[in-house]
C-alpha cells in the first residue's frame, strides 16, 4: 500500500459563479444602469426647463418693469394736467384756454411718446387739447372704455385702453390713457386723457438683445398684440393687433396670479416655446415671454444620446465577456476532469514521482507569479535581460524575443542623469534592493512614468546571480495627482490661478520685495455690468463671457505676472518686480491698469452675442514687509469701491485716507452704539415765532456730545444711525425727553402754551409699534399731545401711503400735529397734500435764503404759500436769518417764522421765551 493514500479528485472551485448566474446578474447591473440613466435625464430634463423658466420669468419682469415705468411716467404728467386743471378750478380766471392748451402741449412735448393730450368734460366737450383739427367733442357713452371712469361711484380714477383704430391719427392703432378728474367732494368734473402709439413699447424691445430662440410679447386686455419681438432682424411692431386668445392665457387673465408659466405652440408662427407671463401693475395688459423649447433642451438631447450611447456600449461590452466567460468555464471543467482522471491513474506511480512532482509543482507556482499584473524582467548578474513577462510586453510594447539579451538601458528616456544612476546602483550594492519612480520610454517613442522595483538574487556563494524587477504604469496616477493640483489651487471655469495659489503667490512676493526692496502691484477688478447680463442671458453666456475676459487679462500682462480669479466676476492681476521707485512704479501699474481697462471696453462676441463690458480697478502697491496679504487684497479692495463710486470703468490707487475713512466711521459707528447707553445726547431747541413775535413754539434739534471728539455734527451720525438701524431707540429718546420738557412747560403760565416740533425719520415712523410707542410716552410723561407737533420728510409717503396714512389719522385723533418738513426740495405732489392730515407746511432754508436775489426761489415760495393757504395750512419758513427776509415773507403771506434772526439751537437752559419786539417792529409799522 502507498504510503501516502489514494490521490482525491480536485473539487470544483466554490467561489465561481455558473455562466447562467453570471448572466442574471449582468442582466440586473444592465437594468439598473438604465434605470439610473432615466432617472438622472428625468432629472436633468427638470433642470433645464426650470432654468429656461427662469430666465423667461426674468425677461417678462424685466419688460414689465420697463412698460410699467413708462406708464407711471405717463400718470405722473397726467396727475400733473390734473393739477392744472384743479388750479383753473381754485382760481377761476387765474389762466385762459390759449394759455391752458400751451402748457398741455408743454406737458406733451416733455413725454417723447405721447401724441396728443386733452381735457375733456363729463359731455364728451374738448375743454383744451394739442389737436389741430376743428374737433370739438368727443362721444365718450359711445366707448366701453369710458364708462368705469364716468360712474357716479367712481371705481376707476385712472386707466389705460386697450388697442383702437383712431380717426385723428389717419386710423393707425392707438392706446388711450385717461384720468378722471374730481372736485374735493368726489365729484366728476371731466377728463384727462392722453393718446400714443404702441410703437413706444415695439421700441423698448427692439433694444433687447434676445437670446436664440426667445421671444417677447406684450396683449392687451382683448388680447391683442400691443408689441411683440421673437428674433433679431424683425420689427417687434410686425404683429401690432392680432389677436392671440388660447385657453391658458384667458384663464391666466381671468385668475388672480401676477405669473404664470405654461407650454404650448405659439398661435403666431406655431413655434414650440415655454411662456411665462406677468401681469403689469399699472395696466390690465400681459408680457408673454417665450423659450423654444428646441433650444433650451438641446444640451439635454446630447446628453441623452451620449449617455445612451454609453450604455449600448457598456452591454456590448457585457456581452463580449459573458461569452469569454462562458468558454474559459468551460475549459476549466474539462481541465478539472481532465486532472481528476490523470491523477486516478498515477496513483500507483505517486510514490516514485512525488520529487519531481514537487519541484513541478514549485516551478508551476513560480511561473504563476511571474505572469502578474505588473511589469517583470529577469537579468543575469551581466545586467543582460533573459526573461519578461506579458504584462511588460504590454506595458513597454516589447516582445520578449526584442529585449532577451539585451542590457535594460535602452528603455531610458533620456530624463536622468549620470548622478541618478549612481545613485540607484549603490544603493542596490548596499542594501540588495531599490525602488522607486522612473521615466522610460516605450517602444513607440512615448516617455512615460514608471513605479520601478529591483531586487538582487544571490547564490549559495553570495555572488549575484539575477536581478529581479518589476515596473507598473504610473501614468494615470500622475495624470490624477496633476488633476486634484489643478483643482485645489486654479479656477474650474476659467484655468486662472484661484484664491488659494493668489495668496501663496502674495506671500512670496512679499519676502521677495523684503529682500530686494522692488515694488509689487495687485489690482482688483470688478465687472461692472456682469450681474445684469447674467441674469438676463443666462449662466451659460455669463461663463462664456468670464473665459474671454479671463484670456484678454493674460493678454496684457507679462509672462511672470499673475491673473486670478477669486469668484464670480472678480479678479487680480499681481505685477511683479516694478522696481524700487515708488514714482515710476505707480506710473507703469497705472498704464497697466488703464491697460486693461481698455481691453475690456472692447465688445466681446460670445456665442454670436456682441456683450460690453467695463470694469473698476483698485491697485494697492507694496514692498517690505509692513503689509500682510490680507491687508493688501483689502486695501485693493478698497481702492477698487472709490474706482465703483467715481462713476466705473475706472481706476483708482489705495490711499490711506481711504483706510482712515473706513476705521474712522467703524469707530464712529462703534461709539454710536453707546451713545445712548452714555447718556451723551442732548436736545437743543430753536424757537419759532408768529407775526407778532410771540414765541409760539420750538423745534427740537439732537446733539451729541462725545466725550472725546466734542460735539458731533447730526450730519455726520444721523445718516449712520439710519443706515445701521440706530435711528428708531434714538428717535424715541429724542420723542420722550421732548414730551417731559412740554410736561414741564405745562407747569408755569409763561410756557404753557408752547409747543415742540419733533423731526420723525421714515424709517422711524414705519416701524410697526409706532403709534403705540408715542402714546406710551405721552401717557406717562403726562405731556399734552396737542402741543406735540412731528415733523416729516415728503420721502415717508413714497411708498406704502395708506399704512402711512392710517398712522397719522390715529395719531391726529389724540390731537398730535403734523408738519411737513423741507417742501418743495423733493417730490412735492398735490395729491398727497390732499389726502394726508396735515396741519403745516415748512419752507426749507435753501429757498428762504436766496428769496431776495433768485427769482426762482422767490417764485416757488411765493408758491408754497398760496398753496398752502388754499389748503388752508399753517405756513412757516425756516432759515431767516435777515430783517429783509422776515419782512418780505409777512408781506407774501407768511406768518410764522425759524431762524437766526430770532435764536440759534441751544439748550433748553438758554432758550428765551420772550416777544420779540425788536426783530418785528418794522414788519408791525408796515402793517394796514
Amino acid at each position: 500500500m502507498s504510503a501516502v493514500g489514494p490521490v482525491q479528485s480536485i473539487p470544483a472551485m466554490k467561489w465561481r459563479i455558473s455562466p447562467s448566474q453570471a448572466g442574471f446578474t449582468g442582466f440586473v447591473i444592465g437594468l439598473l444602469l438604465l434605470c439610473l440613466l432615466g432617472w438622472e435625464m428625468h432629472k436633468h430634463h427638470g433642470q433645464e426647463q426650470h432654468g429656461a423658466q427662469s430666465r423667461s420669468v426674468a425677461s417678462a419682469d424685466m419688460v414689465a418693469q420697463w412698460v410699467d415705468s413708462t406708464l407711471i411716467a405717463s400718470a405722473h404728467s397726467l396727475r400733473g394736467i390734473k393739477e392744472l386743471y384743479d388750479l383753473t378750478q381754485a382760481q377761476p380766471g387765474s389762466i385762459d384756454a390759449e394759455a391752458l392748451a400751451t402748457l398741455l402741449v408743454r406737458r406733451r412735448d416733455s413725454l417723447e411718446f405721447w401724441e396728443e393730450v386733452a381735457l375733456v368734460s363729463p359731455s364728451g366737450r374738448i375743454v383744451a387739447s394739442t389737436l389741430s383739427s376743428s374737433l370739438t367733442r368727443i362721444e365718450l357713452d359711445q366707448h366701453a372704455f369710458f364708462t368705469p371712469l364716468l360712474s357716479h361711484t367712481a371705481p376707476v380714477l385712472e386707466a389705460v385702453s386697450g388697442l383702437y383704430s383712431s380717426e385723428t391719427a389717419g386710423g393707425e392703432l392707438r392706446l388711450l390713457h385717461a384720468l378722471r378728474l374730481e372736485n374735493p367732494e368726489g365729484e366728476l368734473q371731466g377728463l384727462a386723457l392722453a393718446r400714443f402709439a404702441p410703437s413706444v413699447f415695439a421700441d423698448m424691445l427692439e433694444r433687447l438683445t434676445l437670446n436664440e430662440g426667445t421671444s417677447l410679447g406684450l396683449v392687451d386686455t382683448t388680447l391683442r398684440v400691443l408689441a411683440r419681438r421673437a428674433e433679431a432682424g424683425i420689427a417687434a411692431s410686425m404683429s401690432v393687433g392680432k389677436e392671440v386668445r388660447t385657453p391658458q392665457l384667458l384663464a391666466f387673465q381671468s385668475g388672480s396670479d401676477i405669473r404664470r408659466s405654461w407650454i404650448r405652440e405659439s398661435p403666431v408662427d406655431g413655434v414650440h416655446r415655454l411662456y411665462s407671463a406677468r401681469k403689469l401693475e399699472n395696466a390690465p395688459w400681459v408680457v408673454i415671454a417665450g423659450t423654444d423649447t428646441t433650444f433650451y433642451l438641446n444640451d439635454w438631447w446630447r446628453r441623452f444620446w451620449a449617455l445612451m450611447a454609453g450604455w449600448l456600449a457598456l452591454v456590448v461590452m457585457g456581452a463580449v465577456a459573458m461569452r469569454h466567460y462562458r468558454h474559459l468555464y468551460a475549459a476549466e471543467q474539462e481541465l478539472r476532469q481532465h486532472r481528476n482522471r490523470l491523477a486516478m491513474e498515477m496513483e500507483t506511480q505517486l510514490q516514485a514521482q512525488q520529487a519531481s512532482e514537487l519541484e513541478a509543482a514549485q516551478l508551476k507556482i513560480a511561473a504563476m507569479a511571474f505572469e502578474t499584473h505588473l511589469g517583470m524582467f529577469i537579468s543575469d548578474a551581466e545586467n543582460r535581460i533573459v526573461q519578461v513577462n506579458a504584462t511588460f510586453t504590454t506595458i513597454t510594447g516589447y516582445a520578449a524575443e526584442e529585449v532577451l539579451g539585451y542590457n535594460p538601458r535602452f528603455l531610458s528616456s533620456g530624463r536622468h542623469g549620470a548622478a541618478f544612476y549612481r545613485t540607484l546602483w549603490q544603493r542596490l550594492k548596499a542594501k540588495d534592493s531599490w525602488q522607486g519612480e522612473v521615466w522610460n520610454r516605450r517602444k513607440n517613442g512615448e516617455i512615460y512614468p514608471q513605479w520601478l522595483t529591483i531586487s538582487v538574487m544571490r547564490n549559495d556563494a553570495g555572488a549575484i546571480a539575477n536581478y529581479v524587477a518589476t515596473l507598473s504604469d504610473i501614468t494615470q496616477r500622475k495624470a490624477a495627482e496633476k488633476e486634484i493640483h489643478q483643482l485645489a489651487f486654479y479656477d474650474a471655469l476659467t484655468g486662472l490661478p484661484n484664491r488659494r495659489l493668489l495668496i501663496d503667490r502674495l506671500e512670496a512676493a512679499l519676502k521677495d520685495t523684503q529682500r530686494d526692496g522692488h515694488y509689487t502691484a495687485v489690482m482688483f477688478i470688478d465687472l461692472d455690468n456682469f450681474k445684469t447680463i447674467n441674469d438676463s442671458l443666462g449662466h451659460y453666456l455669463g461663463d462664456a463671457l468670464l473665459q474671454d475676459v479671463a484670456r484678454r487679462l493674460e493678454q496684457v500682462v507679462r509672462d511672470g505676472d499673475t491673473v486670478a480669479r477669486l469668484g464670480g466676476d472678480e479678479f487680480v492681476v499681481m505685477l511683479h518686480e516694478l522696481g524700487g521707485d515708488l514714482a515710476l512704479a505707480a506710473p507703469h501699474a497705472e498704464i497697466i491698469a488703464n491697460k486693461l481697462l481698455m481691453s475690456l471696453m472692447a465688445p466681446f462676441d460670445v456665442q454670436e452675442q456682441v456683450l460690453q463690458v467695463t470694469g473698476s480697478i483698485g491697485i494697492a502697491l507694496f514692498t517690505g514687509s509692513e503689509v500682510s496679504v490680507s491687508d493688501i487684497l483689502q486695501q485693493a479692495d478698497l481702492a477698487m469701491y472709490q474706482a465703483k463710486s467715481a462713476g466705473r470703468n475706472a481706476l483708482r490707487f489705495f490711499d490711506t485716507a481711504m483706510q482712515t475713512a473706513v476705521v474712522e466711521r467703524a469707530r464712529l459707528e462703534s461709539d454710536l452704539r453707546q451713545a445712548l447707553e452714555n447718556q451723551e445726547f442732548r436736545l437743543y431747541y430753536q424757537s419759532q415765532v408768529n407775526a407778532q413775535g410771540v414765541v409760539v413754539g420750538v423745534e427740537a434739534l439732537l446733539r451729541w456730545e462725545h466725550p472725546v471728539r466734542g460735539m458731533v455734527s447730526p450730519a455726520e451720525f444721523i445718516p449712520l444711525a439710519e443706515e445701521n438701524n440706530l435711528i428708531s431707540p434714538i428717535g424715541a429718546w429724542v420723542l420722550e425727553t421732548a414730551c417731559r420738557q412740554l410736561a414741564l412747560w405745562a407747569r408755569s403760565s409763561a410756557t404753557e402754551g408752547l409747543s415742540i416740533a419733533v423731526n420723525v425719520s421714515p424709517h422711524q415712523f414705519r416701524q410697526a409699534c409706532f403709534v403705540d410707542e408715542i402714546l406710551d410716552i405721552l401717557a406717562h410723561t403726562g405731556a399734552n399731545p396737542r402741543r406735540l407737533k412731528l415733523e416729516v420728510t415728503e420721502s415717508l409717503f413714497m411708498a406704502e401711503g395708506d399704512t402711512v396714512r392710517a398712522r397719522m389719522e390715529a395719531l391726529r385723533s389724540e390731537g398730535i400735529c403734523f408738519s411737513l418738513d423741507d417742501f418743495g426740495t423733493g417730490y412735492s405732489s398735490l395729491a398727497y397734500l390732499k389726502r394726508l392730515p396735515l396741519d403745516q407746511l415748512k419752507i426749507d432754508q435753501s429757498f428762504v435764503r436766496d428769496v431776495l436775489d433768485d427769482p426762482i426761489d422767490e417764485a416757488i415760495v411765493r408758491t408754497v404759500i398760496a398753496l398752502a393757504q388754499s389748503l388752508e395750512l399753517e405756513v412757516i419758513a425756516e432759515g431767516v436769518e435777515t430783517q429783509a427776509h422776515c419782512q418780505w415773507l409777512y408781506e407774501h403771506g407768511c406768518m410764522a417764522y425759524q431762524g437766526y434772526l430770532f435764536s440759534r439751537p441751544v439748550p433748553v437752559g438758554a432758550l428765551v421765551v420772550e416777544r420779540q419786539a425788536a426783530c418785528m417792529r418794522s414788519i408791525a409799522a408796515s402793517a394796514p
